[in-house]
């Protein structure tokens, strides 16, 4: 049978069946999918600048390219 434990985050008194009660929970959880959507924005400008990058490669390589 399952007991009643007190919430896993500080400073918390409340009794749950889970790791954390309700509040905490979705505060976890939105922490997660803040960290998600960062990490995504970071690669994708990560992205963007390699491409930038890679194209002003092409630009510079493309005039000595055209002198030989």
């Amino acid at each position: 049978m399952p007991m009643l434990h007190g919430c896993a985050f500080p400073g918390c008194s409340t009794f749950t069946l889970s790791t954390y009660c309700v509040e905490h929970e979705l505060l976890a959880r939105a922490v997660k999918e803040s960290e998600r959507a960062h990490v995504t924005a970071h690669d994708e400008m990560a992205a963007a600048a390699d491409a930038a990058l890679t194209a002003d490669t092409a630009l510079v390589a493309a005039p000595e390219t055209a002198a030989t």
